[in-house]
């Protein structure tokens, strides 16, 4: 029966010996490697060497010097010919001489942040002895090693490659783009991410890396150092590394793609919807009305509040399909929109609302104001600077936390206006199916959503009637 290991405070610490098995072997892990130390003899100190418990020929040593070294010996199959002829012309009966053993060095334990952990030497070790059990070059096998890219070098690669192709959209584009110099090259001058830079060196240098040598647990690590600053852009970043790595085994700079996460290793994301409520119908129509005036009071903000009430009743899409909405795309006639820039590529159709219509009118005076060779005229939402690189309008944040000020609202995010339009058309129509036509849902689930909230306003607000109503009882 193995009895259970009691150290306590008062029995020494574990030794390397009292881990060697009855075959003086040992399995080789960091644990080892910091315990194994330059033997004493004669008051010098002497080279030590111990052999893998699991791999034959996987060695670790340390130098007298204190210098700890990985290293694979084996010794290759036949006799070594030129020996041989030189011994029998000597001794007519001498025995055939094999070739000397080969030693292959794996790596440094030493080396700060940069050394090898066991792990990879143990990686290499095994690609070592198959190599050699099927008669390859193991020497071969360490130089294309030794030429292995980085990650950072692969990233870079890969966004020259793929990310800036037709194949990702323009916002996916900028924000990988943005990790990528954050997070992998370490290049921001942001306070918060320069101290966790400092925090977190060894577990952000994964970038420095060469691929073939990162494992999961150096991943966790650097899951981990980026969620010290934000969370769920620490699991985007994995994502982004997970595409890399996908790319890296198709270009066969790797054999295998081991940046898989389950769900309950990532961060655990709350969505907004869940701890905060989008605007109800009086809340909106004080938006609205908020925003009227601001127009009329500066010409300015003008096309900034049109776009914000376009964003609230123009059929619940996203900030980014009605802020580049192009003038060929709108019917107002018929008063049907075209969107191209869908989140599933596809065109969609869509009617709107009178109220939408008369913002459209609004802009459409604008318009006819703009010269027609200016490149905002295509435009509904043309930015007001003329030296901008995009025509459209970009943000009008500032002029929404205006607008919400104004109006006695909570601000909440732009993309709220989506939701708020969902919540209020069920409230209105008590159909999903025609909320998620109209609001253009492909997945009838991505509505429901909606539907709870609303069922649980309302059980609010029969909780709040019903206590008013026994109180006046009393």
């Amino acid at each position: 029966m193995k009895t259970k290991d009691m150290r306590g405070h008062n029995k020494p610490p574990q030794t390397l010996d009292d881990m060697l098995d009855k075959n003086n072997r040992v399995r080789i892990t960091n644990k080892v490697m910091k315990l194994l130390k330059p033997l004493v003899v004669d008051d010098e100190y002497k080279e030590r060497r111990i052999n893998d418990a699991d791999i034959r020929g996987f060695k670790a040593r340390v130098h007298p010097g204190g210098m700890r070294t990985y290293y694979y010996q084996y010794r290759p199959k036949g006799i070594d010919k030129e020996k041989t002829d030189a011994a029998r012309k000597k001794d007519a009966n001498a025995k055939s001489i094999y070739h000397d053993k080969v030693k292959i060095t794996l790596g440094h334990f030493d080396k700060h942040d940069k050394g090898t952990r066991a792990a990879i030497a143990r990686k290499l070790a095994e690609e070592i002895r198959d190599a050699i059990r099927v008669g390859k070059d193991p020497h071969a096998l360490i130089a294309k090693r030794k030429r292995a890219k980085t990650l950072d070098v692969i990233y870079d690669e890969f966004i020259k490659n793929r990310v800036k192709s037709a194949a990702f959209k323009e916002k996916s584009r900028t924000d990988l783009i943005s990790r990528n110099k954050v997070w992998i090259k370490l290049k921001s001058n942001k306070p918060k991410n320069r101290q966790i830079y400092l925090q977190n060196k060894s577990a952000l240098l994964i970038g420095k890396k060469k691929m073939i040598e990162i494992d999961k647990d150096d991943l966790v690590r650097y899951h981990t150092a980026v969620s010290c600053a934000w969370r769920y852009q620490a699991n985007r970043c994995i994502e982004d590394i997970r595409l890399v790595f996908e790319y890296a085994k198709e270009k066969e700079y790797i054999k295998n793609n081991i940046c898989h996460f389950k769900k309950n290793e990532l961060n655990r994301e709350i969505k907004r919807m869940d701890v905060e409520d989008p605007y109800d119908k009086v809340e909106l129509k004080r938006i609205r009305q908020s925003a009227l005036k601001f127009a009329k009071i500066d010409q300015r903000s003008k096309i900034s509040c049109m776009s914000i009430l376009a964003a609230a009743y123009m059929g619940g899409r996203s900030r980014s399909m009605i802020f580049n909405l192009e003038w060929d795309r709108v019917d107002m006639p018929r008063r049907l929109v075209k969107y191209i820039d869908t989140k599933n590529d596809e065109p969609m159709t869509l009617p709107f609302t009178l109220k939408a219509k008369a913002v459209l009118k609004v802009m459409l005076s604008i318009r006819h104001k703009t010269n027609p060779r200016d490149a905002r005229y295509r435009y509904v939402f043309p930015t007001s600077r003329k030296r901008s690189k995009q025509k459209h309008i970009q943000d009008p944040r500032k002029t929404f936390k205006k607008i919400c000020k104004d109006a006695q609202v909570k601000l909440h995010p732009l993309h709220f206006l989506r939701h708020s339009w969902a919540t209020n058309a069920y409230e209105a129509t008590g159909d999903t199916e025609i909320v998620r036509e109209l609001g253009g849902w492909l997945d009838p689930q991505s509505v429901m959503v909606y539907v709870k909230l609303l069922k649980n306003r309302k059980k609010k607000q029969i909780d709040v009637i019903n206590k008013f109503m026994n109180t006046h009882a009393k």
